[in-house]
């Protein structure tokens, strides 16, 4: 047999031998995918699992059901008759409102729904929070701001603009005399934010975007519950490419519905990212976030938030909550429970 021919004989063995691990490689890939996967769905299971108890929707949806007999609206616009015959999207804004049960004079907390600013779980945790104030002595207002399709429809920042206007509109309405319905001491007020309602309630708390905007003082505390602080983070390897996903289109989501844009410029990255707002003068913040959270992870989120508020010395507690995942709401049966009471002796201290 020539030297030729022996070469074309064992080519066919080779090709085939590089196949077998190709192959291999292709199937060892998949296996991790499907690993991967299996795990990411575990953590889901159980983040619905968790939040199906411990937001104790009943509790918030009944608590308003009672304020709504004895006559409080269902819910106030915040804007005009002109402002929303010329811009529909502002009928979006809507604000409910939880009144001290004393009937007195009560400081108050504005509370914000998370969503990823695609959607607004007004009744899933915003509610429940707003009657557990309620039940600790405090009026509470609920927002439920634009969300969706307000950026790109030209308004980028419009949950903020929705946040001061409301605020406005509580201050001009506050006291118990002729025209103020509003029954709240305006002093010391307290925001509290859910998931991306806490990048909303974080970026409230700058001079530069928020309160000073609207001619609004300070507010007195910023709760901020398992919030998305860092939209932009340079997402890190965690090994599981599922997770990495979700996280990295949290980030498109929250760039082109809060600023209308999949691809914003860097200074904008930057600027929706609340540690980046934090000075000397920030209001002092309560943080509580499960170290289990897959969907906002603690140590890219509130963790970063901390650091930037021991560089400017502001006061701060950072909760974390052993084995709870994201959503918790109230927090019931999980290690967060109670956070709600914590959160007010700080506001209040």
């Amino acid at each position: 047999m020539s030297k030729i021919e022996a070469e074309i004989v064992k080519k066919p063995k080779e090709d085939t031998l590089v196949k077998r691990i190709a192959r291999t490689l292709v199937a060892c890939a998949a296996l991790y995918v499907f690993i991967t996967l299996l795990f990411t769905l575990g953590d889901l299971l159980q983040m619905v699992g968790q939040n199906k108890d411990s937001r104790n929707m009943e509790y918030g949806k009944a608590r308003y059901e009672q304020v709504i007999s004895e006559g409080v609206p269902e819910f106030y616009y915040v804007y005009s008759a002109e402002e929303m015959a010329e811009n529909a999207e502002l009928k979006e804004v809507k604000l409910f409102y939880f009144p001290a049960p004393s009937g007195d004079t009560e400081k108050f907390a504005v509370v914000l729904p998370g969503g990823g600013y695609f959607e607004c779980n007004t009744e899933k945790v915003a509610f429940p929070t707003a009657a557990k104030l309620n039940e600790l002595g405090y009026s509470a207002f609920v927002l439920q701001y634009r969300y969706g399709t307000a950026a790109k429809n030209g308004a980028p920042y419009a949950p903020v603009q929705d946040l001061g206007t409301a605020l406005q509109y509580i201050f001009r309405h506050a006291g118990n005399t002729a025209g103020k319905f509003f029954n709240v001491d305006t002093e010391n007020y307290a925001i509290y934010g859910f998931s991306a309602g806490g990048n909303l309630a974080g970026l409230f708390g700058s001079k530069e975007l928020g309160y000073a905007r609207y001619g609004l003082p300070k507010p007195g505390s910023l709760t901020l519950v398992y919030p998305w602080i860092n939209i932009n983070e340079d997402i890190p390897l965690t090994g599981n490419p599922w997770q990495e996903a979700v996280q990295g289109v949290s980030q498109l989501i929250g760039n082109y519905f809060l600023l209308g844009s999949l691809s914003p410029t860097e200074y904008q990255k930057l600027a929706v990212c609340v540690q980046n707002h934090v000075t000397p003068d920030y209001p002092k913040t309560y943080i509580v976030h499960g170290d289990n959270d897959f969907v906002v992870p603690y140590e890219t989120n509130s963790m970063v938030m901390v650091k930037a508020l021991q560089q400017n010395n502001v006061q701060n507690v950072l909760q974390i909550a052993p084995g709870a995942n994201h959503g918790f709401g109230l927090g019931i049966g999980t290690s967060a429970e109670g956070w709600v009471e914590k959160s007010v002796e700080f506001w209040l201290s």
